[in-house]
């Protein structure tokens, strides 16, 4: 009980003084005394190792009152959290401030300025380089960020734990690899381009097609697909004739159609007009397609190369009239 009621207090004098330390400017009292209440419970999270709600508990703090104290709990949060790089940065972005600072935070800034060297010496260093054989423009990107790299290795900071590194240059896939590095160590990565010679090598002949795969088979399944599609849209169109029927009854019952609703009413009557028989165009036609790619599928073939050429199916729109549209399909066998 002690040691809570000591923190507790420690908590308020800092806070107060945190918020005493300088005029409130535009804040109110009411949104002074506010961040005050929230920064104790940030530390309060912080000392209970909650570092994530800290942080954004402390972020929401500066936003009222971005103090020496303030930024510096920002800091050591981040410190807690793992984020060595945007720490170090943190306290040394303090430091260098110190002397627009107070006399009573020249204090907090010295010791951000230790914390910042120290920090320096923990965070681990990428050390990244391209073998022979990249092409001009390669890029390389370390957890989706660009790094520049040229002839010589780039060291690179990054925080402790696992990172990916991706390299990709123009018609060449990306080379990717994960390094998992330890805090204050330093690893080297001499990236390969394991796939350039696969890419940029010569091309192979095309493989002359087995006795078992027949060409005429790609044809039926083309015919069959587009048949297909076909009579879904002619379903489509059926049920939308449908719906504009059952529409025209219901907008005039009995026959008889408002006169201020005409042009609507016209409208409806022509799609269902429409939609009817270039339904029953498009299933025929659907069906007739799949039935030929059936028909080129099932048949057995004595000669390959005649068969791809004397057997085709070919689908194509065909206007009728104004407002429509038909598809047909003619082949030769």
């Amino acid at each position: 009980m002690k040691s809570s009621a000591r923190r507790a207090l420690a908590v308020a004098f800092v806070a107060c003084a945190v918020f005493a330390a300088a005029p409130a400017r535009a804040q109110s009292e009411v949104e002074l005394k506010a961040a005050r209440e929230l920064f104790q419970e940030a530390y309060k999270d912080e000392q209970d190792r909650r570092f994530a709600e800290a942080l954004e508990k402390f972020q929401r703090v500066a936003r009222v009152k971005e103090s020496a104290s303030v930024r510096y709990r920002i800091a050591a949060v981040l410190d807690a959290l793992g984020r060595l790089r945007e720490a170090r940065d943190a306290f040394r972005a303090l430091a260098a401030s110190r002397p627009q600072l107070p006399a009573s935070e020249q204090e907090i800034a010295d010791s951000a300025a230790e914390r910042a060297h120290a920090l320096d010496k923990r965070i681990p260093r990428l050390v990244l380089s391209l073998q022979d054989g990249w092409p001009e423009g390669t890029r390389v990107m370390v957890d989706g960020g660009a790094v520049a790299i040229g002839a010589t290795p780039r060291t690179v900071e990054v925080d402790p734990g696992d990172h990916v590194v991706q390299a990709s240059a123009p018609q060449v896939p990306t080379s990717e690899s994960k390094v998992s590095i330890a805090e204050g160590s330093e690893a080297s990565l001499a990236i390969a381009p394991t796939a350039l010679r696969a890419v940029v090598g010569p091309t192979p002949p095309p493989a002359e097609p087995s006795s078992g795969e027949r060409p005429h088979k790609t044809l039926a399944w083309v015919a069959i697909g587009a048949g297909g599609a076909l009579v879904v849209s002619s379903v489509a169109l059926l049920a939308a004739r449908e719906s504009n029927i059952g529409s025209l009854e219901r907008r005039c019952p009995g026959g008889a159609c408002p006169a201020a609703d005409r042009a609507r009413i016209e409208s409806i009557r022509d799609d269902a007009k429409l939609f009817g028989p270039l339904g029953v165009g498009l299933g025929i036609v659907g069906l007739a397609a799949v039935g030929a790619g059936a028909y080129l599928l099932l048949r057995p073939a004595t000669d390959a190369s005649r068969a791809a050429t004397s057997r085709s199916v070919r689908v194509e729109p065909r206007m009728l009239g104004s407002r429509g549209a038909f598809l047909g399909v003619s082949g030769a066998f």
